[in-house]
């Protein structure tokens, strides 16, 4: 049950923070080159809970880290 409700919390952040992301590069629009808004987006906290959200999802759904024996009491 606690993968479960991982696997949602982590979704819903990558949803959230990748949504902000590709809305980032309306600033391109603006007039900024592709290495300023790239910077930009680096630099967010966005990326990082991004990245950090698809590393938990990779590990709830891999199955990786998880010790099997704990849920059976």
């Amino acid at each position: 049950m606690f993968r479960l409700f991982l696997f949602l919390v982590s979704y819903g952040l990558m949803i959230l923070s990748v949504g902000n992301l590709i809305l980032y590069l309306n600033y391109r629009t603006l007039g900024y080159s592709w290495k300023v808004v790239f910077k930009f987006i680096f630099q967010t906290t966005e990326f990082y809970m991004a990245v950090g959200a698809c590393i938990i999802i990779c590990a709830v759904v891999l199955d990786i880290g998880f010790d099997r024996t704990s849920d059976r009491l």
